[in-house]
């Protein structure tokens, strides 16, 4: 039987280690994230069955987490680590969608448990993940992170290359106001050169595409930026 994948999202070195080795001996999978943004990486890369979210972490806390992976990766059951006595903090995290929480400091077997029951209960839960993605003229296989061409041709780009893409065709006819694009692609809400920082990468992007792909993006003047799929 193949393996359950859990991803462990917590700031605490100590923490996450012991949460990983713990998980590791009960025969699940393991990816662990020292933050928000690696968390949510691995969320796109390397969907688990399910992640586990300290409340609390650098880059994007639990919380946005949370309503990032409801438009990401809707389905993907998550349980929170909260802090002793912080009744407001589970509230939140389950109106967020959390399907459980575990409030620190906890024993092994009650997470264990939790942890279990929450898989059973998301068993066929899960949506579908699109792992290749089409362009006109190619296609983009968003686990392996491999781009070519319908000829066969091997596409290389950098890593905010590949993720602005993948944002794009992932939200087709869509616009994309700048502020979404460097806070989804660059995580952060960018300051005065952030026009600047997606023109040069979107052109650096479109001169590796294929010509019919590369057309397929708009400058919507003023207000942002819109692949077009037909």
């Amino acid at each position: 039987m193949e393996q359950r994948r859990i991803l462990i999202a917590e700031d605490d070195e100590a923490i996450r280690e012991l949460l990983a080795d713990l998980l590791r001996s009960a025969g699940y999978a393991v990816h662990t994230a020292a933050d928000g943004r690696a968390a949510l990486e691995s969320l796109l890369s390397y969907p688990p069955d399910l992640a586990l979210l300290d409340v609390n972490m650098p880059e994007i806390d639990g919380f946005r987490l949370l309503k990032m992976m409801a438009r990401e990766c809707p389905g993907t059951p998550s349980i929170i680590l909260t802090a002793h006595g912080e009744e407001k903090e589970r509230v939140k995290g389950l109106e967020l969608g959390a399907d459980d929480y575990v409030v620190k400091p906890f024993s092994s077997a009650e997470l264990l448990a939790r942890i279990a029951a929450v898989l059973r209960r998301s068993v066929g839960r899960q949506l579908p993940i699109t792992r290749q993605l089409r362009f006109p003229g190619g296609s983009m296989d968003s686990a392996t992170r491999n781009i070519t061409t319908d000829g066969g041709d091997t596409i290389a780009l950098t890593e905010k290359e590949f993720e602005l893409f993948r944002y794009f065709l992932t939200h087709p006819n869509r616009i994309l106001p700048q502020e979404e694009l460097m806070l989804r692609v660059w995580g952060n809400r960018g300051g005065l050169g952030r026009s600047r920082t997606i023109a040069v990468t979107l052109t650096r992007l479109r001169d590796k595409l294929p010509p019919e792909a590369a057309q397929r993006f708009e400058n919507i003047r003023g207000r942002g930026y819109r692949w077009n799929e037909v």
